[in-house]
């Protein structure tokens, strides 16, 4: 046998048990392992084979030694009981198999806890499928380790499930050292968390973790005794039971004309190569913004008092709902005047549902007022609630424009930052239709109401639930003050599919593009790279031969947010734009120049607008005229040594790029990251928008929102060099044409 390469195995086998305390695996250096491992095996064989007939010492031999999650439970007697769930399962093999996982088990006490808890005699008598459920409910499929969690972070667990993993400083141990929750049930203990294993890592906790599979109304029904106005309020409109979509079955069936994974799609670079997955479901979900009784009671105690029966309560709520939309333009909006065509009399809307018999018709004013509350899309956690990835918080809070079950409204998700409104009272937290002062609201700030979680279960299924400091409306103040802005909207939110289905915000966004990007095992930093197939999200209309691909978020895109979605192929799709007040907008298109990308013709209501935009034309070419320092360099001397430009000469380019048709990216965006773990702008390793030339702004046209009518945008290939022709769908921008300011001046910037 040659001993040299004998050595040479023990030292690569060493090498990897050494690895087990690294954070990630490096999987290039794990193929070079087994490749080398392979050579190593068949050189043995030869030398079998052979008739080699040195005899080597036993301790020349390497045995295997490496710990294994299975092995874990095996060799700690305080996770016997979890471990004989496991066996129970089937799965205890599973956890020997290679893998990067977490894994967070129960210790003994947990489980006798859960026992006690559901009447169990023993493990014995847990039933095997339940068993198999425990473990997956406490299974991740990526490796996480604990000094790398935000406050709230959110990862899903095997059963696709969300585990909501909260380290906010609020709960401490016997040690005084914060605990980190999940699901607002188990926690990590400190002692003997981060406990590397060949297969992953394991965070032992001290309860059993309990999968929700309740849908909305029990979760709202089980947790209500602090809304119980909301919750009869719900009941009695029949909101209550429209909360019961959940998964859309005839996609199960469907869904088997695509395949699973789609390899080689081309995105960017030629070498950025791509594999996308299906979505493995089609989910529904929802949001409610719930007022409690206490808050009631105390900002409109000239309405509420505890003492007033439910049905006093229900009245006082109503009449507060009939204030909110009793105006003009909103019975415009919500076709409040428009005659009921079943109706003989010609009765309108307004005259014939505005009555408290008629709670459960959607124009009745408290049925309007309830639907503004809850949004169409699943928000489990505020780690998902607003994308804060990419925003430059000196300029701008990140914020999100998020639909509602009241037709033709929106709401404003906003975390506020005190640089952006020193007047805020709780930094950096949410806030639901906040505005700052500024010279487009007359300098009226508008406070909005500030979002706080729950004490009890807050997410189901299907639902979760936040509390607000006040009621929400969809009113004059909204959409005359708050929506009196620039409100630029990622595409990523125009669609509620991609967050129910957990296809926006997954995974690591600071784990950046690897090669693993091109296989079907999902990225290093969790997720998927996904391609969605047509007839998936409601109301998009694409053709066949187009490839809607949304491509996970990562930091250091030259994209708003660090994510976008991208259409390939000879496409020609037609969505809904978002809802805003009735009025003339214009209305812009945020994309990055590449290359690869092509030309597309764009409609609005099916008609077209302006001649075909050009995605390769960065923003120095000769039709767009912009002045740029380079590929990313400052443009601005007045603010950094590297500029070469004045700020009077930036201001003229800026009119002589409106005139073009064209902005500047944002100031507010930016691209990189300052190397933490969490989004947050360094001067040294982020570049902004503004100072790309590859990232753009450019205008459609000035649309005309009519009230109570859906508007439509449409874009339909027209060039695709090389058969690919990628359209970049980033963001756009919807502006009241009375802020736009004359030479794109002005808030334009940002």
């Amino acid at each position: 046998m040659n001993k040299p390469l004998a050595a040479l195995g023990i030292h690569l086998f060493n090498s990897a048990n050494g690895f087990k305390t690294s954070k990630k695996m490096n999987k290039d250096w794990l193929k070079t392992f087994k490749s080398c491992c392979v050579v190593l095996f068949l050189a043995a064989q030869i030398n079998v084979f052979t008739g080699c007939q040195d005899d080597l010492p036993a301790d020349s031999y390497y045995t295997f030694t490496g710990e294994m999650m299975s092995d874990f439970l095996k060799n700690r007697e305080d996770f016997s009981l979890f471990r004989r769930i496991v066996e129970r399962a089937g799965k205890l093999d599973f956890l020997d198999t290679r893998g990067a996982r977490t894994l967070f088990p129960p210790i003994n006490s947990g489980v006798e806890a859960f026992l006690k808890e559901k009447g169990y005699a023993s493990v014995e008598d847990i039933p095997v499928s339940y068993c198999d459920t425990l473990l997956k409910a406490c299974l991740v499929e990526r490796i996480i380790y604990t000094y790398d969690l935000g406050k709230t972070q959110q990862e899903n667990n095997q059963l696709d499930l969300p585990l909501i993993i909260q380290t906010d400083g609020d709960t401490l141990d016997a040690n005084h050292m914060v605990l980190s929750i999940i699901n607002r049930r188990a926690a990590i203990i400190n002692e003997l968390k981060n406990d590397s294993v060949e297969n992953g890592v394991v965070h032992p906790v001290d309860k059993v973790l309990i999968p929700n599979t309740s849908l909305g109304a029990t979760l709202l029904d089980e947790n209500h005794s602090q809304f119980s106005i909301f919750y009869e309020a719900l009941r009695r409109t029949g909101l209550l039971d429209s909360l019961a979509r959940y998964r859309d079955e005839s996609y199960e069936i469907w869904k088997e004309d695509y395949p699973r994974f789609k390899p080689n799609i081309v995105c960017g670079h030629d070498t950025d190569i791509f594999t996308a997955k299906r979505p493995d479901h089609r989910y529904s979900g929802f949001t409610l913004l719930i007022v409690p009784d206490e808050v009631l009671y105390e900002k409109y105690s000239d309405r509420f008092n505890e003492d007033m029966t439910m049905e006093e309560k229900i009245d006082a709520l109503y009449r507060l709902a009939e204030e909110k939309y009793d105006d003009h333009a909103a019975a415009e909006i919500f076709g409040l005047n428009k005659p009921v065509p079943e109706n003989p009399e010609g009765k309108t809307y307004k005259q014939l549902f505005w009555n408290k018999h008629s709670l459960t018709d959607r124009h009745n004013p408290l049925n309007m007022f309830l639907s503004y509350h809850i949004l169409d899309r699943l928000f489990e956690s505020t780690a998902k609630l607003v994308n804060c990835w990419g925003v430059h918080t000196q300029y701008a809070n990140p914020t999100e424009w998020i639909s509602t079950l009241l037709d033709f409204s929106t709401i404003k998700l906003e975390k506020v930052y005190s640089t952006v409104d020193p007047a805020v009272e709780h930094p950096t937290d949410f806030y639901i239709n906040h505005s700052v002062a500024s010279i487009y609201n007359s300098g009226q700030r508008v406070r909005g109401a500030h979002l706080s979680l729950p004490d009890a279960d807050n997410f189901s299924l299907n639902v979760a639930y936040y509390y607000v400091d006040d009621v929400l409306a969809y009113d004059e103040t909204m959409r005359n003050n708050v929506m009196n802005t620039r409100m630029r909207i990622d595409f990523y939110t125009v669609w509620p599919e991609l967050t129910n289905n957990k296809i926006r915000l997954c995974g690591n966004v600071t784990q950046p593009y690897g090669s693993y990007d091109n296989t079907e095992n999902g990225t290093e930093g969790g997720g998927y790279n996904y391609y969605i197939p047509s007839n998936y999200i409601k109301g998009l209309k694409m053709n066949e031969n187009a490839i809607f691909f949304a491509q996970r978020p990562k930091i250091g895109m030259t994209s708003a947010f660090d994510d976008c979605v991208s259409i390939l192929g000879t496409y020609d799709l037609t969505f809904q734009l978002p809802n805003v007040p009735p009025g003339t907008y214009e209305l812009r298109l945020g994309y990055g120049s590449m290359p690869d990308r092509g030309i597309v013709q764009m409609y609005v209501d099916n008609v077209p607008q302006g001649l075909p935009l050009d995605m390769r034309e960065e923003g120095d070419s000769p039709i767009i005229g912009g002045l740029y320092n380079g590929w990313n360099g400052w443009r601005n001397s007045e603010e950094n040594a590297n500029g070469i430009y004045t700020s009077e000469e930036l201001e003229e380019n800026a009119r002589v790029m409106k005139n073009n048709g064209y902005y500047c990216g944002p100031k507010s965006l930016y691209s990189g990251n300052d190397g933490t773990s969490g989004p947050q702008y360094s001067a040294a390793k982020c570049t902004l928008l503004y100072n790309l030339r590859a990232t753009l702004r450019r205008k459609i046209c000035n649309v005309n929102i009519k009230a109570n009518t859906p508007h439509t945008m449409r874009i339909r290939s027209v060039f695709t060099p090389t058969g690919r022709g990628v359209f970049h769908l980033d963001y756009i921008e919807l502006v009241p044409l009375g802020i736009c300011g004359p030479g794109g001046l002005g808030e334009d910037q940002y």
